[in-house]
């Protein structure tokens, strides 16, 4: 049954070479019609950018970053658009605007981003516990729940929600594109989309260094450099490490809790001719330190630890946790046809071993120990064109192929009296077709028809953790208790099966551009997320004769949403403020539902209606300050959840949507002050709120709401080459959580940071 993923590397790394020639082969020569339609292009977008470029003179350069108007790829078209021309709602942070945040990973960015709660999830480290607009793959960290919040890296669309929060580093841009996104993603995300773009080597030779000394003996290192080789091609290499130690005191085992060292290496190669350039974008990336921090607050209904009193652990153990990875991209971009032919072939390959005390407080009451791991490897293709086919009409089509397979094996130990193991693999393959129309409706008006077709199949060999039929090196054992590795490889499956899905996914919209300065859309679209198997199924019961639950499969979930939004560019270019407010409507919404020994269930739980607002905004003033401001509204309510209503007696439209805030909020201000004697002084302080939110969808526990304030000061010096940077995070030592769980009698929170300062030394050439 299996299908060995890297085997079909080769045939469609050729397919991806291959494609690009054979069109260049058939494809007319450039016609004076085409090359006038560039020249206009061409124009068009310089006199577009004149006026944000003599706005920009009117304030300062070294505001630059926060004050421009990114260009997005949201649309997949034959070149990127301006933010506020894009119909979608859409928060963009470029490369400059993420290193003045000082942001360190997805986390910080989603607090900057309206009614987004980008948070990790704690079983592991880097796993996405990503909500956008009230969905996500909430409160759980099974490999095989497809994210609901797509996350993207130069093409890549990653297949599972682990390996995603790791450093930011060397970004040209971020989008995070909010609402389903069903017709251009190759991964149906029913909540978002996260998109992340690496700088390209540049026409002239560019060099960055730059070290950190920090709190926690937080210790950076990082370097750029790249810039043309000859006139075609290109190179660039980045690499960026980050160390620290542990941000907890352990009351039991002595010392510090929850350090980390990270490497990041990125190399890249471009080559441009003609009508024709293509890049090959490498990766490899690996996060090692302890396993994930609890803090254990009540057992058996009796109080263990005030959360919010201090941030001391009393685990037993720390565990381990080591992450890597390699990614690689090649794209390649033809000139055809008045539009752009772009071929992007991914590959990644994800390695994680850890352990970890998820109870904090009883020794080996709940333990992922040593042997638990995440093998997994995925491959993709996605060959479109965008162009204009006849005259105002824009149009993007193309098709999508994507595999991954991944080996899920997992050691708990529980009650201190029983260590369970247990081995799952699942193979996953997905094929799309798509398009998506831009029709001139008269100077002012457009109209947007798009769709995709989608295929999923998945092929699965299910174990059960602590299967009473298991033998060799997969069989239960009792204390004492193992150490080492084991590598489970005597696992048996207690199910073999295969499901396969099949949806369209449309989309609506209208846009009217009331001025140059002010664009209103409105629109319908729909996504899905495949239907699948658990890979980490422990009820035991499903060997016996009265199964009390199943690993699967569960159905698709399916998404109808409503979206009505304004963007708005004022006082000359000064000023940005959008709106939007949309409605989606959820059916057989696939939550993780637990009991209370631990067994984790998928199930198609419930419909849902979420409603919401969102509003963000730039002002900037007198040439040297620059204020931003966003905040989000929710509306989240079940319509049906039998799943927990017939357990814990509570009416469906009563129980409150895990780690879905109501409200989010940030403000930043940032004030360039000139030095008399050259240089300057970039003055930044910032401000985050999220509301209090339930972590589970039980409703146990409930997480205060929290603000974050952060702040620094950067000196430049005349020449620009010089920075030096004195910087702080949660300077009010807050204590926070993104994320609790009840099991085993045990109600606990998983750890985040205290407050943080560094300093940051910068020089380019």
């Amino acid at each position: 049954m299996k299908r060995d993923v890297r085997s079909r590397l080769a045939g469609l790394g050729f397919w991806a070479g291959a494609l690009p020639v054979l069109w260049l082969a058939v494809a007319p020569p450039a016609s004076a019609e085409s090359e006038r339609h560039s020249d206009h292009e061409e124009h068009s977008s310089s006199e577009a950018h004149a006026g944000h470029e003599d706005h920009h003179h009117a304030s300062s350069d070294h505001l630059r970053g926060l004050i421009e108007e990114i260009s997005v790829t949201a649309r997949k078209k034959s070149s990127a658009e301006a933010v506020q021309d894009v119909p979608v709602s859409v928060s963009a942070f470029s490369g400059d605007k993420v290193e003045a945040m000082f942001a360190v990973n997805l986390t910080d960015v989603g607090l900057h981003t309206p009614n987004a709660n980008l948070a990790p999830m704690a079983t592991a480290r880097a796993v996405a516990n990503f909500v956008i607009r009230g969905m996500g793959t909430v409160g759980q960290s099974i490999p095989s729940a497809d994210p609901a919040v797509g996350v993207v890296m130069d093409g890549i669309s990653y297949g599972t929600i682990y390996g995603v929060v790791t450093d930011l580093f060397d970004l040209e841009a971020i989008e995070v594109l909010r609402g389903p996104q069903g017709t251009l993603f190759g991964r149906n995300a029913t909540a978002g989309v996260v998109s992340m773009r690496s700088t390209r080597p540049g026409e002239e030779f560019e060099g960055k260094l730059r070290a950190t000394l920090g709190s926690h003996r937080n210790q950076g290192l990082a370097a750029t450099f790249g810039g043309p080789l000859s006139d075609e091609w290109g190179a660039k290499l980045a690499v960026l490490y980050e160390g620290r130690d542990g941000y907890w005191k352990n009351r039991n085992l002595g010392g510090r809790q929850g350090s980390t060292r990270s490497l990041l290496v990125r190399p890249a190669l471009t080559w441009r001719r003609d009508l024709f350039d293509a890049g090959l974008i490498l990766e490899y990336g690996r996060m090692a330190g302890d396993g994930v921090g609890v803090r254990a607050f009540e057992y058996a209904g009796e109080p263990v630890l005030d959360p919010y009193a201090s941030r001391d652990s009393v685990q037993h153990l720390k565990g381990d946790d080591d992450l890597e990875w390699i990614n690689a991209v090649l794209e390649a971009n033809l000139e055809l046809w008045d539009g752009e032919l772009t071929t992007v072939l991914g590959y990644r390959d994800l390695k994680q071993r850890f352990s970890a005390d998820i109870a904090g407080y009883l020794e080996n009451w709940a333990v992922f120990a040593d042997g638990t791991r995440l093998d997994s490897d995925q491959i993709s293709l996605e060959v479109r064109w965008g162009g204009n086919p006849i005259g105002g009409v824009s149009l993007t089509a193309g098709l999508y192929l994507f595999e991954q397979e991944y080996t899920y094996a997992e050691r708990r130990i529980l009650l201190a009296v029983t260590d369970r193991r247990g081995s799952s693999n699942l193979e996953h393959g997905t094929q799309g077709v798509f398009a998506q129309a831009d029709f001139g409706l008269g100077d002012r008006l457009t109209l947007t028809l798009g769709g995709r077709y989608t295929w999923e199949d998945k092929d699965a060999e299910i174990g059960l953790i602590g299967d009473p039929g298991a033998t060799g090196d997969c069989a239960t054992r009792g204390p004492p208790f193992e150490t080492g590795e084991p590598r489970l490889r005597d696992c048996r499956p207690v199910l073999v099966d295969g499901e396969s899905w099949s949806n369209f996914t449309p989309r609506v919209g209208l846009a009217w551009d009331w001025s140059d300065d002010l664009l209103a859309f409105a629109g319908y679209s729909r996504g899905f997320r495949s239907g699948g198997y658990n890979v980490r199924f422990s009820d035991l019961s499903y060997v016996g004769s009265a199964p009390q639950s199943a690993p699967g499969p569960y159905d698709e979930e399916v998404v109808d949403a409503f979206e009505i939004g304004l963007k708005s560019t004022l006082l000359d270019g000064h000023a940005r403020l959008n709106v939007s407010a949309f409605h989606n409507e959820y059916d057989d919404l696939q939550r993780t539902v637990f009991d209370q020994s631990g067994v984790q269930e998928i199930l198609n739980a419930a419909s849902a209606t979420i409603r919401g607002l969102e509003v963000e905004g730039m002002l900037a003033l007198a040439e040297r300050w620059v204020f931003e401001a966003s905040a989000g509204w929710l509306d989240a309510s079940y319509d049906d959840f039998e799943a927990v209503t017939s357990t814990t007696g509570k009416s469906a439209s009563s129980l409150g949507f895990a780690m879905a805030p109501e409200f989010t909020a940030s403000l930043a201000a940032t004030y360039d002050m000139h030095l008399p004697g050259g240089g300057a002084l970039i003055w930044r302080l910032s401000w985050s709120y999220v509301s209090e939110l339930w972590t589970d969808d039980r409703n146990t526990i409930e997480a205060e709401e929290y603000r974050l304030l952060d702040a620094s000061v950067t000196f430049l010096d005349e020449p620009g080459r010089w920075k030096l940077a004195l910087f702080g995070r949660n300077l009010t030592d807050e204590i926070y959580f993104h994320f609790g769980s009840a099991a085993l009698q045990h109600r606990f929170f998983w750890l985040t940071p205290p407050r943080t300062w560094g300093v940051e030394l910068t020089w380019e050439l």
